[in-house]
């Protein structure tokens, strides 16, 4: 492993990753293949495809995404970007020249083949409504007339009152397509009925404007009214109609509003006429979804449920204790197994007529890769995107199961530097908090790891994947047992790794920045820190992020009756005991953790004469940036969190670079060598 290169900032131009993988009935699996270039500073994808030798291009892109094979396999649908504005293409399987079928929207959003392979169903941007809008936007001045929530999102930035629609398009016919629903709402996941009638799709129609959850609706495929099927308890997500017509699938609870991913989600199944739903999953108190972060695609994967040929199964994402798995589960409810599983996660699926599956999946050797499994168990990996990683001094975690204060099992995860003795480590605290960390790829672990400093990534409570008391464990409690727990995990890295306890960092971001501002002001382990994307003050994230108020029912405060906690419980109100070096990053465009949560802390602290506190803020990107920003961003942050940690951990022969303007945004001297 000394031999190999250390992997370095700028090796993120290399990374191609793939993703929504789709099985074709002859085998084939057509998928969308992301890569970040430096050059234009953006993210590129196409379609490819492979079976059993080389995979290639299938597409020429450059934002070509969404692949969905026709049921008879002649066809592949996708979303282009050709020209301006998105359209569906279909291009015939056997080869050819793509052809736009759509006109051009300013985004689509979801896309799915009717059974016959005549017709197609998407969801796209419609025009603007002024009798039944929340926001208008003056385009010339960019001023906006707001009446009502949400008014922002971190994924598509502030809202313009433009709702996404459902239509249906018939591929034979010279007409536009179809408009089929109408209203103040977006329509998300569209699946057809087996007779091509029906459309089913998840919305909030009628809901509170603070309701965070959707409901599952049926529409007549010609238009109409559309029918309710769930009861406003929780998000009702994903529906998948099954072959007899007689039951739809879905992915939610009824457990009320859960932005947060506080409650796990549980694989439904309610009559297509409409009833009581019932869980096939609930009893295993696992969550029917990807829950494991990664910085190379993000986290919290979902996906419609699929049904076997025969009806008998429902395969779905299953997450549990770091890593993610596809399970089928009995439509009786009576059994579940496990159909491609082990210390990986697996990001997402698809299913031929066989039963034969392809997914694409992370290890922490491996950012993404495609699989198959065939209905007898028999898997085989078929593509080798990154093969210049073996190259690179990556290395697999340790796992350790350390317990906490009062015993219960918590997880660690520690990645070793090749000079072990006596090295600096930094322990990682994720964001949610009700997410994991666990069997993926972590570009910037394995980054810092092979530039000297041991990383260390933990599961304290509050955590997803290990059932739902662990998960809510830490409600009303944000920095109390949680807390004790990060502690805990930080004794265990230093018991079980040699460890200079001079030289230990913490970092963190969202929910895991919030965790680094409270520890830092209260315990003396730490000789700096790294604060992303952080929640710092709880009152004002509650009325600026773009769903804040979640945040109430997670602290257990608010504003409504004073929002005492929120004020007290803040990092801020006790910011000013840090006394060791902070580096504190955050980006303009952020929703979630708006920018003042990021410049709220460093003001104060400097105001304090903290002279080791910097600020590092990026434009064009949101919260999501570590995972998804533009190229050029996550370099740069990459940059500045190594040579924040170089410059006060010291790792052995590692120079750090003069402390002055602009020096975190420096190559890192590795990044110079051929």
């Amino acid at each position: 492993m000394s031999e190999r290169k250390a992997l370095v900032p700028a090796d993120l131009y290399r990374l191609a990753i793939p993703t929504e993988p789709q099985r074709a009935p002859d085998g084939r699996i057509f998928y969308t293949l992301a890569t970040y270039h430096e050059d234009g500073n953006e993210t590129r994808t196409a379609i490819w495809s492979v079976r059993a030798g080389p995979a290639a291009a299938f597409t020429t892109g450059p934002r070509d995404r969404m692949p969905r094979v026709s049921p008879d396999g002649t066809r592949l649908a996708f979303v282009g970007e050709r020209g301006g504005g998105k359209r569906v293409f279909v291009i015939p399987t056997g080869g050819g020249e793509a052809q736009p079928v759509t006109p051009a929207y300013d985004a689509i959003t979801a896309l799915a083949w009717r059974g016959d392979s005549a017709a197609l169903a998407f969801t796209a941007v419609t025009p603007l409504d002024p009798a039944t809008a929340r926001i208008a936007l003056d385009v010339p001045s960019g001023a906006r007339h707001i009446r009502g929530l949400p008014f922002k999102n971190d994924e598509e930035g502030l809202l313009d009152g433009r709702r996404k629609h459902l239509f249906v398009h018939e591929l034979e016919s010279r007409e536009e397509p179809h408009r089929i629903t109408f209203g103040d709402f977006d329509v998300h996941g569209p699946a057809w009925s087996p007779d091509g009638t029906r459309l089913a799709f998840s919305a909030q129609i009628g809901a509170p404007q603070t309701a965070l959850y959707e409901d599952l609706y049926v529409v007549d495929a010609a238009g109409g009214a559309p029918r309710k099927l769930t009861s406003s308890r929780g998000p009702s997500t994903f529906p998948a109609f099954s072959h007899d017509g007689r039951e739809i699938a879905f992915l939610g609870h009824e457990r009320g509003d859960d932005l947060g991913f506080r409650y796990s989600l549980e694989l439904l199944v309610v009559p297509a006429e409409g009833g009581a739903p019932r869980s096939l999953s609930a009893a295993l108190d696992r969550p029917a979804a990807d829950y494991v972060l990664n910085d190379v695609l993000g986290g919290g994967g979902r996906q419609a449920p699929l049904w076997s040929a025969d009806d008998r199964e429902l395969y779905v994402l299953l997450a549990s204790e770091g890593a993610c798995s596809i399970a089928a589960f009995a439509r009786d409810g009576a059994r579940h197994r496990i159909v491609a599983g082990g210390e990986r996660n697996v990001l997402a699926f698809s299913l031929a007529g066989d039963d034969a599956l392809a997914f694409a999946f992370s290890t922490p050797l491996r950012p993404s890769e495609l699989a198959t499994v065939d209905r007898f168990g028999s898997e085989a990996i078929v593509t080798d995107c990154n093969p210049w990683l073996e190259e690179r001094a990556l290395r697999a975690p340790r796992r350790l199961r350390p317990p906490a204060k009062d015993g219960t099992p918590l997880d660690l995860f520690v990645l070793d530097p090749d000079q072990t003795a006596g090295a600096p480590y930094v322990l990682q605290v994720h964001g949610g908090p009700h997410f994991a960390y666990g069997f993926a790829f972590f570009f910037e672990f394995q980054m810092l790891a092979s530039h000297g400093i041991g990383v260390g990534y933990g599961n304290p409570r509050g955590s997803q994947t290990y059932g739902q008391a662990f998960s809510d464990a830490n409600v009303g409690d944000w920095g109390g047992i949680d807390a004790s727990d990060v502690l805990d995990l930080c004794d265990a890295l230093v018991a079980n790794a040699p460890v200079d306890r001079s030289r230990l960092a913490l970092a963190g971001g969202s929910y895991g920045g919030f965790m680094t501002t409270w520890l830092l002001a209260r315990s003396k382990r730490f000789a700096c820190g790294v604060s992303m994307r952080a929640v710092n003050d709880f009152v004002s994230e509650v009325g600026a992020s773009d769903f804040g108020w979640f945040l109430e029912g997670e602290v257990g405060s608010s504003l409504a009756d004073g929002g005492r906690k929120l004020f007290e419980n803040s990092p801020l109100r006790s910011a000013a005991a840090i006394q060791v070096p902070l580096l504190i990053e955050h980006s303009e465009r952020d929703y979630r953790c708006p920018i003042d949560q990021g410049e709220q802390l460093f003001t104060l602290l400097r105001r304090f004469g903290r002279g080791k506190v910097e600020f590092v803020r990026f434009s064009g990107d949101g919260h999501g940036l570590a995972r998804g920003g533009r190229p050029r961003n996550r370099v740069l942050r990459l940059r500045a969190i190594a040579h924040w940690l170089i410059r006060h951990l010291r790792p052995a022969g590692v120079e750090p670079v003069p402390e002055s303007a602009g020096a975190l945004f420096a190559p890192l001297p590795s990044e110079a060598s051929p």
